[in-house]
């Protein structure tokens, strides 16, 4: 954050926090000889600051209003609202609370690079689709997250939030390596994608990236964050494809597997036939937890169904040049560092389609054509496409600089070749690692993503 003082940002003895778009409310709470300001960044996250002196806040400006600064000159006063704004600074670099899972997060921007870890940033593959994670952190706690994700993870300690315009900047190197023909990116990620901010913001700059090649833009989401208004708004900045995660219409089930009390199973089917009314394809995601939700998932896809007969699919995907699908049923699989539920049993992906095809069956007896058992990247045109080039070796031994802390206990996040880099086994304090230089074994390098030991 910057000031400026010629007035653009600091008027007088007042700092206008209306003209940081980043800064989306602020409260003033005053004590007996200190003041403190609340400061809500980017809708989600917060931070806070102490002033010494005596302030007022008012329609989003901050008055300096203590008797000692009368008589001050007018450098001294633009010295101190400057000091003000660089206080707001450290803190947002240093002290941003996550509202929804109550964790710390960081910041990303220049110079940390956005390829190679998987909380945040850009992921490629080797196909069409770039993956885009502007943040991590979820607002519902399902029992079977493959990130255990969420206000009670017992595992992520730290969340991470990236810069509009840094996502976007880094994203045009990706598809201009790619080629911009049929590109698709995907709001995806290890946590709830609609929670960034500003989140229509980001879907336009996708889109007319993408556009120019017949590309698209999608995301996912839980739906407990969509509201109308962010629907109309992301309709009109060109969101393609919404994929809604639903696993059950009964509200005590839906409730159990959100492992939220404030899942509203009613509010997500209204949310489902509003996006299925607007020029975005919607595309219902049922996960089967077998021995779990297995007659809810079939009342998902019941419910998937009958929202296409009642308003047909008419949106063309520019990439494959025919309709999508309605329903991508998907099979709950065992994570590492996931949760997972007891009574679950663990299925092979054999008897899953075999299940999706008799459904299949089972509707076209009713006259239904309904498409279940086709892989979903077929449906949607995935293809190869040419990977961004590995800097690093399997086992090689590198120097990383440590920039971060990690996402879970034992980790950092160390920087080399323009690349991040998760270094585990770390049994010192982050602080003492922080800024410093450090031998590291690569352990993974698949799809850009890397993982190091320190040694």
């Amino acid at each position: 954050m910057s000031s400026d003082t010629n007035g653009n940002n600091i008027n007088n003895n007042s700092i206008d926090f209306n003209e940081f778009k980043m800064i989306t409310n602020v409260e003033l709470i005053k004590n007996e000889n200190k003041n403190q300001l609340i400061i809500e960044i980017n809708k989600n996250y917060e931070t806070s600051i102490t002033l010494d002196y005596d302030v007022q806040l008012k329609d989003g400006k901050l008055f300096l209003v203590d008797d000692s600064l009368k008589k001050i000159n007018r450098n001294r006063l633009e010295s101190i609202k400057s000091g003000i704004l660089n206080l707001i600074s450290i803190n947002i670099s240093q002290n941003l609370i996550n509202k929804t899972t109550k964790r710390k997060t960081y910041y990303i921007h220049p110079p940390i690079p956005l390829i190679g870890h998987t909380a945040f940033g850009l992921i490629d593959r080797g196909t069409n689709i770039i993956q885009v994670r502007g943040l991590s952190g979820c607002n519902i706690n399902c029992p079977f997250c493959s990130v255990d994700e969420g206000r009670y993870s017992k595992t992520r300690k730290n969340d991470y939030y990236v810069d509009l315009d840094y996502l976007i900047d880094e994203y045009k190197k990706i598809v201009e390596f790619k080629g911009n023909k049929h590109i698709e990116a995907h709001l995806d990620g290890q946590g709830e994608p609609s929670l960034y901010y500003p989140l229509p913001d980001l879907v336009q700059k996708l889109n007319e990236i993408n556009k120019k090649g017949k590309g698209i833009v999608s995301m996912q989401s839980n739906g407990m964050n969509l509201t109308y208004k962010l629907i109309d708004e992301l309709e009109e900045a060109g969101l393609h494809r919404m994929n809604l995660s639903i696993n059950a219409i009964d509200e005590k089930m839906s409730r159990m597997l959100s492992g939220s009390r404030d899942y509203d199973i009613e509010h997500i089917l209204d949310i489902a036939e509003y996006v299925k009314n607007s020029k975005i394809h919607l595309l219902i995601a049922p996960l089967l937890l077998p021995n779990v939700n297995d007659e809810e998932f079939k009342k998902v896809i019941d419910f998937a169904v009958q929202l296409e007969q009642k308003n047909p699919q008419n949106i063309i995907n520019p990439i494959t040049n025919k309709k999508n699908p309605i329903v991508g049923a998907q099979l709950c699989l065992t994570y590492q560092f996931g949760r997972k539920i007891k009574k679950m049993k663990v299925w092979k992906f054999k008897k899953f389609y075999d299940l999706l095809k008799y459904y299949e069956n089972e509707y076209k007896k009713k006259g239904i054509d309904v498409q279940l058992d086709t892989p979903l990247s077929k449906a949607f045109g995935n293809h190869r496409r040419k990977k961004l080039p590995s800097p690093f070796k399997l086992n090689e031994i590198i120097r990383a600089k440590v920039v971060l802390d990690g996402r879970v206990n034992g980790e950092v996040i160390g920087v080399a070749k323009d690349r991040v880099i998760q270094i585990i086994n770390v049994h010192q304090n982050y602080e003492k690692l922080m800024g410093k230089s450090v031998k590291v074994k690569i352990l993974r390098t698949k799809d850009n993503v890397f993982v190091g030991a320190l040694v």
